[in-house]
């Protein structure tokens, strides 16, 4: 039998529904009747799910190509299990939690299918689960590596949106179509990832290897969005966000590039690491305490109750406590960094063997945005320490959460 053109694969855990509801809507489009693709496969991953995912799917196995993790190894992990097996032409993601309009999968396979050579992967569009706003129709990085879906949640019809065929810098995961043999020659999904900025990072890296992403508007699904990430948990989700977001930066950004942006990244994360640590945490009065006055030593100030206090946890001088999730949330994301900086700077060798165009030229293209998103964000980025670290190559397109997506 001949490899298929394509192979849809979904990657779950623990969303037996959504799942089976997104199996079904790509069935129904797979086959030899009008808007039909013939031939293609499904074949859906599951991460250790405890629901009863895996029966549901076994159920629909002679249709279905099922693959069985024995942990949760993220979104990154599922994608790698089932591109593995894999001998297809074309690699098509679709979020488990997502649903595809009638056509979208012809939309996807000849879309991808008819675009230029060098053109890597497409982007479809999604759209709410009611169809009516908007999820994902192009997508825009920061400077720190962190990324944005403008338009995210506006009506559908008030965001301007691509025309088919225009280059994106990256295509979103959840519904995303690739061609398999480049696709695993980049290295695919980091999986060091596990989920969350794995299509920014992978976008850039083609983009620097001389490949191109576009849009197709074509291949609609509608998206269930948070369905599956909720799961995880905000605090976890957190975690993902910052330690990908440092990953991708680290990686990618050529020599020039990083010279001049790592200043500006890590005043960035120094100051909003130190927000959470003052702001949502107890006893931050004494990190604010200097160090001498008048020459001596200043002692804290406390109350027969706080002093009690510490006396009975062992405790002879103020000390802040560091108690606040989002707050160690921050802290775990720069622990994991840390930690494995030596394996990050080993893939960035690897990806900057690869290059074969500068960033100057990826960003002429897609500006790196400037967004105030955390608490004290605005002050910092108008400030003349920031100022002073600003890069002059590059221009940062500043822009504002309103502007970007309803909140």
């Amino acid at each position: 039998m001949s490899a298929p053109v394509v192979d849809v694969v979904i990657v779950t855990w623990n969303g037996r529904d959504d799942t089976m509801r997104a199996v079904e809507a790509v069935l129904s489009q797979i086959g030899g009747g009008p808007g039909q693709v013939p031939g293609a496969r499904v074949t859906v991953v599951d991460n250790g799910s405890t629901d009863g995912t895996w029966e549901a799917i076994l159920a629909h196995r002679g249709h279905v190509r099922c693959v069985r993790l024995d942990a949760n190894r993220g979104f990154t992990g599922g994608v790698a299990a089932g591109v593995e097996v894999s001998d297809a032409e074309m690699i098509l993601l679709l979020n488990n939690d997502a649903v595809p309009e009638p056509g979208w999968l012809d939309a996807m396979v000849s879309g991808l299918a008819g675009a230029d050579g060098d053109v890597i992967a497409a982007s479809g569009k999604i759209v709410s689960f009611d169809g009516t706003r908007v999820d994902f129709v192009g997508g825009a990085m920061t400077f720190d590596g962190h990324a944005f879906q403008p338009g995210f949640r506006r009506p559908l019809g008030s965001v301007p949106e691509p025309s088919p065929g225009a280059e994106l810098l990256f295509a979103c995961g959840g519904n995303m179509i690739v061609r398999r043999e480049p696709y695993v020659a980049l290295g695919g999904f980091d999986d060091d990832y596990f989920a969350y900025l794995e299509d920014v990072d992978f976008g850039w890296r083609a983009w620097l290897s001389g490949w191109r992403v576009v849009y197709e508007p074509r291949g609609v699904v509608r998206h269930r969005s948070s369905a599956t990430s909720e799961r995880l948990g905000n605090y976890e989700r957190g975690v993902l966000f910052e330690r990908n977001a440092l990953q991708t930066v680290m990686k990618n950004y050529d020599d020039d590039m990083l010279r001049e942006l790592a200043g500006p990244i890590f005043l960035t994360l120094l100051h909003r690491s130190h927000r959470y640590v003052v702001d949502r945490n107890r006893g931050t009065d004494a990190l604010r305490r200097p160090a001498f006055e008048g020459g001596h030593v200043t002692p804290p100030a406390r109350g027969w109750l706080a002093r009690l206090v510490g006396r009975l946890r062992g405790r002879t001088t103020d000390a802040a406590v560091i108690d606040d999730p989002l707050t160690i949330m921050q802290f775990r994301a720069i622990d994991w960094f840390l930690r494995n900086g030596d394996r990050v700077i080993a893939k960035r060798r690897t990806v900057q063997e690869r290059r074969r165009r500068a960033d100057a030229e990826i960003f002429r293209r897609f500006p790196p945005l400037e967004v105030p998103t955390y608490h004290g964000d605005g002050d910092l980025f108008a400030s003349p320490l920031f100022e002073s670290l600003r890069p002059r190559s590059i221009r940062l397109e500043r822009r504002s959460l309103e502007e970007l997506m309803e909140r």
